[in-house]
């Protein structure tokens, strides 16, 4: 809501022009000098601001506690090991686990444009690929190994 206010002065011969601007203040009253009555509306919300520099970098942090078994920066071993199968004159050797481990998963990786094919698992720990006829590059297996 915008109040529009009509001054209508009352002058006098004597008045000045310097207490001709005071008198629409003056008929204000003291309430309206001290900042008190109706506001009126808002305006529109005006465009985000810049956006400002990045603050300095923060402190250095704790060291961490100690690793298991007391070992500092050790990493834990792998859960799995990934062994692919040799081609020796053409004739593929099978890829297989260590003594300690066990085999989890088993596949055959063929050239573009060859057809698909299952390994062929020998026991818990190796499996391998076999060649079809007429495949210049017998298929690779590749197994996941882990620990048992």
């Amino acid at each position: 809501m915008i109040r529009t206010w009509e001054w209508t002065l009352v002058g006098s011969s004597h008045e000045t022009a310097d207490t001709a601007d005071m008198r629409p203040a003056l008929c204000l009253g003291p309430e309206r000098l001290r900042g008190k009555g109706d506001k009126g509306d808002k305006g529109d919300k005006g465009d985000a601001g810049a956006m400002g520099s990045a603050g300095p970098p923060g402190p250095q942090g704790l060291a961490g506690a100690p690793g298991k078994d007391g070992r500092d920066g050790a990493s834990p071993p792998l859960p799995f090991r990934v062994v692919r199968s040799e081609a020796d004159g053409g004739i593929s050797k099978p890829a297989m686990c260590g003594t300690d481990e066990v085999m989890v998963s088993a596949t055959c990786i063929v050239k573009a444009g060859d057809a698909a094919q299952a390994a062929r698992t020998m026991g818990n720990n190796g499996a391998s690929c076999d060649a079809k006829p007429g495949q210049s590059d017998p298929p690779q297996a590749v197994i996941l190994c882990t620990k048992q």
